[in-house]
């Protein structure tokens, strides 16, 4: 539910698709049963599950790709050829 919920604004319709059949399964009274995803709440989220060192990683791959792009860009490489 919560991937669903955090995806719908980037794939609306798919998302209330997944959405109109995972409500089936819950209660009445609960918070997430809404007549859309769409008007249920972000989920939050646990500041003890970010993980620092796989942050780092994928900044230095970001850091890595901009710069072989800047690279590509000044040599008048396409971005179809391999380097």
């Amino acid at each position: 539910m919560n991937a669903t919920q955090v995806m719908s604004p980037i794939t609306p319709f798919l998302c209330e698709h997944i959405y109109q059949n995972l409500r089936n399964g819950l209660a009445e009274d609960s918070p997430l049963r809404q007549d859309s995803i769409h008007f249920t709440d972000i989920p939050d989220f646990s500041e003890q599950l970010i993980d620092e060192k796989t942050e780092e990683t994928v900044q230095r791959m970001q850091a890595a790709i901009e710069t072989g792009r800047l690279i590509r860009d000044s040599v008048k490489i396409s971005m179809k050829y391999p380097l």
